[in-house]
């Protein structure tokens, strides 16, 4: 055996046999006692038993000692799964957990974390992350969702899908109101006003009726964008994962970037219906009547079709890649993978149009007099009568971004359910 000498660091050699034996260092002299394999350790006792380890690859398992007992591996291994799985907080207070081991009490407010007993230094395991409260642990979209709603469990309760959005449509009908409202009574005011000079002459108001009538159509075609707008992004927000309706945009330029494939949309379907009157009568049409010429049996199947194709078209423009809404090849090849879902779905959408075609018709009985008072006559009509106008307007455009979330959800949960199958990049 190798020996160094702890005095003088000298390494000499030494017998086997004189292991145990104390003897004198040959450069220094001084007294050296020669190890022996044979002697155990006197290591502090750790409770591990060393003669399972020196017994390790002829036994096979690990044996080691635990409040005076011998377990092996497998009966360690046990031990341990039953712990992990009645360890942890308690049902009465679930801060309060009970160490595996020795049985101590731990109180922690944190009831997932792993913690370390002070008693006897093992581990106790927290409680398991389910899936229903893991979105409240992570800040993802993805992974806010707490229930995977699917098509055919969610198409009925699109119906109050709109509800948490509630405060931007309000939000969307208040600034519809005082775009129109504000500007108006700050022009009456200063009409008012100047009109107690006696010099000024009597004011003609007549213009307010023309004032009325264009802020209605310009309305119109905004917040009519920003409902397509609001419709596309549930689309994605839903085919996504998202269960909250997004807040509505107002950025022009966003809206005018989706607007463009909404309107690219219309002119195919008007070109297509100018290329059949054509083709019946010999000329483009240039008035209503021409289009008596599409109430034979072969344009109303392509005009049905047509139709049909909709919703289909409506989520391929809210995919990555617009102008693919427009695809008639992508369009027919994904109804096909999916013919019948989508009937289901072409079938929902209009059941949920005929809804909001019904709540149209019921607050035009209230609002329509409204409207056509307040811009046919103006002031002549008062001015309570004349502010009910835009304000019967205003409730209008709320009815179209509640419409516009329900319709956008059901076809986001239609992408959500059958994504595989559609041949769009959502």
């Amino acid at each position: 055996m190798k020996v160094s000498c702890p005095n003088c660091q000298k390494v000499f050699q030494a017998p086997d046999d004189w292991a145990g034996r104390k003897v004198k260092c040959p450069a220094c002299k001084g007294i050296i006692a020669l190890p022996d394999p044979s002697q155990k350790s006197q290591a502090p006792d750790l409770n591990v038993d060393w003669d399972s380890l020196e017994n390790l690859e002829d036994a096979g398992e690990i044996l080691y000692r635990q409040k005076g007992k011998r377990l092996t591996l497998a009966e360690a291994q046990a031990q341990a799964g039953s712990a992990q799985s009645t360890a942890g907080p308690s049902k009465a207070d679930p801060t309060i957990r009970i160490c595996p081991h020795c049985g101590q009490k731990v109180k922690s407010e944190d009831i997932y974390s792993e913690l370390i007993c002070r008693q006897c230094n093992g581990s106790i395991p927290g409680a398991d992350i389910v899936p229903e409260t893991k979105g409240r642990y992570t800040g993802g979209m993805a992974d806010r969702i707490k229930t995977q709603v699917s098509f055919y469990t969610g198409f009925g309760s699109a119906f109050l899908y709109p509800i948490p959005g509630l405060v931007w449509i309000l939000l969307g009908m208040g600034i519809a109101l005082a775009t129109i409202a504000v500007p108006l009574l700050a022009i009456l005011a200063f009409t008012a006003g100047s009109g107690l000079n006696p010099i000024a002459e009597k004011q003609d108001l007549g213009w307010v009726g023309t004032f009325l009538s264009v802020m209605f159509a310009v309305q119109g075609i905004y917040f009519g964008a920003v409902a397509y707008y609001a419709m596309i992004d549930t689309i994605r927000t839903t085919a996504s994962g998202g269960e909250q309706p997004p807040s509505l945009t107002w950025n022009v330029g966003n809206l005018g970037v989706a607007l463009a494939g909404y309107l690219a949309l219309i002119g195919f379907y008007i070109g297509i219906v100018a290329v059949m009157v054509a083709i019946k009568t010999g000329h483009l049409p240039t008035s209503m009547e021409d289009l008596n010429a599409l109430g034979t049996p072969g344009p109303l199947i392509i005009l049905a079709l047509l139709t049909f194709c909709v919703p289909m078209n409506m989520i391929g423009l809210a995919s990555s890649h617009a102008l693919d809404g427009l695809n008639m090849v992508r369009v027919f090849r994904s109804i096909g993978q999916l013919i019948g879902h989508y009937i289901f779905l072409f079938l929902i959408v209009l059941i949920y149009l005929g809804m909001y075609v019904g709540g149209t018709i019921a607050v035009m009985k209230w609002a329509g007099p409204a409207i056509m008072n307040s811009a046919q006559k103006g002031m002549e009509a008062g001015l309570l009568p004349m502010l009910g106008g835009p304000a019967a307007w205003s409730v209008l455009i709320g009815l179209g971004f509640y419409f516009a979330y329900m319709i956008g959800r059901i076809l986001g949960l239609f992408c959500r359910s059958f994504k595989e199958g559609i041949d769009f990049d959502l």
